[in-house]
């Protein structure tokens, strides 16, 4: 099969200054008709990452222009925009971001990738003019209708998408009323001068149903929760149970003592551990991971769903799940006293956490207890007789466990590994569903413990496939850039934690810096958040690039298919490894192909969910603090911009902001190198850490604010 993309390519390099007729590249690729269209789909992908240009007179060339920039498009609420510019090169810096006043912005919307026209390099901030949209980061939109004399428009709900959507033909009629919430499709986008038109596809619901609010969300991000029939019908005809043939040609583990360990709440349960001690003193521990691979083939309607999803999706009170239920909660979930089917990684590993032998198996284990953390961490503490009593049969394994980690945790902290879990905020619901409370998640010994082994086991297998050189996924994080790392020397100074403002800031010496900012109380939790801002993103790769923030040179998700697409690439090329199907040439050439897009698209889906778990909760926690307006609160610095300190309360997880307008009795001016605000006259200044008594003044659940004022420092 040829690549379209390629080949395009090397004519537009060979001749850089030189433009192309869509018919020119036609002869000189030598392509029949019967091909035109793959070469019109590689060069509108081509003109999507920025790399050629579609020019007026319909002629194609290289994107080369000094005074051109692709990116993606960022919208404030006050209707100017950034463009986030793309590296000039892979391993490049990005390039500054472009302003891009309202009149500019030439009918683009926020997110969408652009084509933006640079207008002066020479100031001291680069304006820009958006010259075309290349992508669309949206074509349907959540917004509230309301009828008009030509039919009816949409009010996106996101007030990002300042344009309205102009609805001529109303197919809803019937059911459509003023303030309704629905789903629009864009027909048409306009222009800065023409409004979009469009189509509404589905209705949503009212201001007054239960938790419409989180619905929106989900919706607005292009998340539908329910499976389509074709999907549900697939996964209903998988069979029950496992058959005598299949157990009898996979490695039997019903044998040993397996569990499971998960949180209270949990949704999945794809992974199970055992452990044994050795005659010569090291561990045998035993990851077994749910074979979802077994369940779902390539290219069937399952797996053609679960690669749109990319991810489960988590909104607090709710699951939106990559697979459907029949897989995720019964035929792939590792429940107590059920034979089910996995690919398991066993692991020799020493005193000092070096693993000495790996092996890999399609195996089938009957996990013999489900526990979850709060169970593990009382047995360790000996609080709770009942627990230690029940789980008297799996004593020696939890003590080896737990002997095991405090092992992995030295070797991972001696490879140089960050600690930089910031904690999760909890969201408590009654029996009725009505939240009850706010709270930060404790982080006990017992959830490291889970952490390590599957971050042991997804190190093994990465280097497995790394060695074996099969395509595929990797988890990388790479270096943060030194000057993000020097940005943090005056941040830090103001605490006490010195970095060197000149050397090279390596992990050890973070190492050393999150030791200090520990011992710092509250204000430690928030420094620790302004060093992980610092870092790279961790995301999917086809190549390895190692995973800074674990110390590990080489890395992978494979522990939960369930939730994450990527896992089940890897439980794919493992099985390929051993079957000996991955030295196959069209194997290897059709999965290469395939890992660039997997990837990119398993990333940018796994920003979506975050976006929409992380919404979810603030919403549910915004409407929560409602019944404190007007009350006094502590709280925390945790931000200080040109526009106003963010304060994180004390007692509840949870932002809300001061306007730096709202601070009265001086002119404060924001100090960016130091992240603080400095009064001009009387000299009070503001930092990250402080202390503060603040008044929750108002509470705008829909677009997720919390105003805050000022009461003193504390």
């Amino acid at each position: 099969m040829r690549n379209m993309k390629k080949e395009a390519m090397k004519i537009f390099l060979a001749k850089p200054g030189s433009l192309f007729e869509f018919s020119d590249l036609q002869k000189l690729l030598g392509l029949d008709k019967g091909e035109r269209k793959a070469l019109k789909s590689a060069l509108d992908s081509l003109e999507e990452e920025g790399k050629i240009h579609r020019f007026k007179n319909r002629k194609f060339g290289l994107m080369r222009s000094a005074d051109m920039a692709t990116g993606t498009l960022s919208i404030a609420r006050k209707g100017y925009g950034f463009v986030r510019c793309d590296p000039p090169a892979p391993n490049a810096a990005p390039p500054p971001d472009v302003f891009i006043a309202r009149k500019n912005l030439g009918g683009a919307l926020h997110g969408d990738r652009v084509l933006v026209r640079l207008l002066n390099r020479d100031s001291e901030r680069m304006n820009g003019r958006i010259a075309k949209v290349l992508a669309r980061a949206q074509t349907e939109f959540v917004g509230q209708f309301q009828f008009d004399k030509k039919g009816g428009v949409v009010i996106p709900r996101n007030d990002k998408i300042n344009r309205l959507i102009n609805i001529p033909k109303l197919d809803f009629r019937n059911q459509l009323q003023n303030g309704l919430w629905v789903l629009a499709r864009v027909l048409d986008f306009g222009d800065e001068r023409h409004p979009m038109t469009g189509e509404i596809i589905d209705i949503v619901g009212k201001d007054d149903d239960r938790r419409i609010d989180i619905l929106l969300v989900i919706r607005d991000y292009g998340v539908q929760p329910e499976f389509p029939e074709e999907v549900v019908a697939e996964a209903g005809a998988l069979p029950e149970g496992v058959s005598a043939d299949e157990a009898a040609r996979r490695e039997d583990f019903r044998g040993i003592t397996t569990f499971t360990i998960d949180p209270e709440t949990a949704k999945d349960f794809d992974d199970a551990l055992s452990i044994e001690r050795l005659a010569n003193g090291m561990f045998r521990l035993g990851v077994h991971i749910a074979d979802v691979s077994h369940y779902v083939q390539p290219d069937s309607f399952i797996d053609r769903e679960a690669f749109e999803r990319g991810t489960s999706i988590y909104p607090v009170d709710r699951v939106i799940p990559m697979l459907p239920e029949r897989l995720s909660n019964n035929l792939c979930s590792l429940r107590p006293n059920e034979d089910r089917l996995t690919m398991s990684v066993v692991m020799e590993i020493d005193g000092v956490g070096k693993v000495h032998r790996a092996e890999f198996f399609n195996g089938i284990i009957r996990s013999r207890h489900r526990l979850n953390y709060t169970e593990v961490q009382a047995v360790f503490d000996r609080s709770d007789p009942w627990l230690c009593a029940h789980y008297a049969g799996i004593r020696d394994e939890l003590t080896a466990l737990k002997e095991l980690n405090g092992i992995l945790i030295k070797m991972r902290e001696d490879k140089g590994a960050l600690d930089l879990d910031v904690g999760e905020a909890d969201v408590i619901f009654d029996s009725d569903g009505n939240v009850i409370d706010l709270r930060r998640l404790p982080r006990l010994a017992s959830h490291r413990l889970v952490e390590q082994c599957m971050v042991l086991a997804n190190e093994v297998v990465a280097s497995k496939l790394f060695r074996q050189k099969v395509p595929s996924i990797y988890r990388i994080h790479e270096p943060p850039g030194q000057d993000k790392l020097h940005r943090l020397v005056p941040v830090l100074a103001n605490f006490g934690v010195a970095l060197p403002p000149k050397r090279a800031i390596t992990p050890r010496i973070l190492q050393e810096a999150l030791r200090r900012i520990e011992r710092l109380g509250e204000a430690g939790g928030i420094l620790r958040r302004v060093i992980l801002r610092a870092m790279m993103r961790a995301e999917y790769a086809p190549e390895n690039k190692g995973h800074y923030g674990l110390g590990s040179s080489c890395y992978t998700h494979f522990t939960s298919p369930i939730r994450r697409y990527p896992d089940l690439i890897v439980h794919r090329m493992l099985k390929s490894v051993i079957a000996g199907e991955h030295k196959d040439e069209q194997f290897r050439k059709f999965w290469k192909e395939r890992m660039p897009e997997i990837a990119q698209h398993a990333t940018n889906r796994e920003e979506r969910a975050g976006n929409i778990e992380n919404e979810a909760t603030n919403i549910l926690g915004l409407e929560y603090m409602r019944r404190f307006l007007g009350h006094e609160l502590v709280g925390f610095v945790s931000g200080v911009t040109n526009f106003g300190l963010f304060v994180e309360l004390k007692r509840y997880p949870i932002e809300g902001l001061i306007k730096i307008s709202n601070l009265d009795g001086d002119k404060y001016e924001f100090e960016e190198e130091t992240l603080t605000l400095k009064g001009k006259r009387k000299g009070q200044g503001f930092r990250l850490g402080d202390r503060l008594l603040v008044s929750i003044d108002h509470i705008d659940v829909m677009k997720q604010e919390m105003d805050l004022s000022f009461v003193d420092k504390i």
